[in-house]
């Protein structure tokens, strides 16, 4: 005989599960940050590297300009750590820069697309994607490129869109710079 406790119990433990496989379920959906490392790459003859600005796609501009200015920053605060004497910005236009000169050279690219802003009465949430790549001289193909989806949620009372679309840049910075410092201070 069944008794009611009994069947409470078993509806509790059921409804249990179906919301822990619905958690595993929904947490496994985003894309999650991903560092590939070629076995090859070898940092330590980078004495200049040479930093390319992100190209974007449908990201605001001063959101770009942020995310590279700050990534920079960060890269030449931390140079010691990599045994890289210094991070210089291109400032040439891709077009005007030999190719030759280029592919002899320790050289960052990125870019930054898949800005959303989605806005309701209340709250916001912003996601975005971006990825840098290190490549080396006579490589074709990055030594080391790091893919990095972020996203924030706020609600309006506690913040407003463009200070959290700032502090989401200085994020996203932030870890593109941690990411790329990781694998030069290991290999040095």
């Amino acid at each position: 005989m069944v008794t009611p406790g009994r069947l409470l119990r078993r509806r509790v433990f059921l409804s249990s599960l179906l919301v822990l496989l619905a958690a595993l379920m929904l947490s496994g959906c985003g894309p999650k940050p991903k560092v590939t490392v070629a076995p090859t790459f070898k940092p330590a003859a980078a004495k200049t590297v040479y930093i390319i600005p992100f190209t974007a796609a449908l990201v605001p501009e001063s959101f770009r300009e942020t995310v590279f200015n700050d990534f920079v920053d960060l890269l030449n605060s931390h140079s010691r750590e990599t045994g890289v004497t210094s991070f210089v910005i291109l400032k040439e236009e891709m077009k005007d820069v030999d190719p030759a000169w280029l592919s002899g050279q320790h050289y960052i690219s990125g870019d930054i697309w898949s800005y959303v802003e989605e806005s309701g009465c209340c709250a916001t949430n912003i996601r975005v994607k971006a990825r840098a790549y290190l490549t080396e001289p006579g490589m074709r193909v990055p030594s080391v490129e790091i893919f990095l989806p972020m996203e924030t949620f706020f609600d309006h009372d506690k913040s407003s869109v463009e200070r959290e679309r700032d502090r989401l840049a200085h994020d996203i910075a932030r870890e593109l710079a941690r990411r790329i410092i990781a694998p030069l201070a290991t290999r040095r």
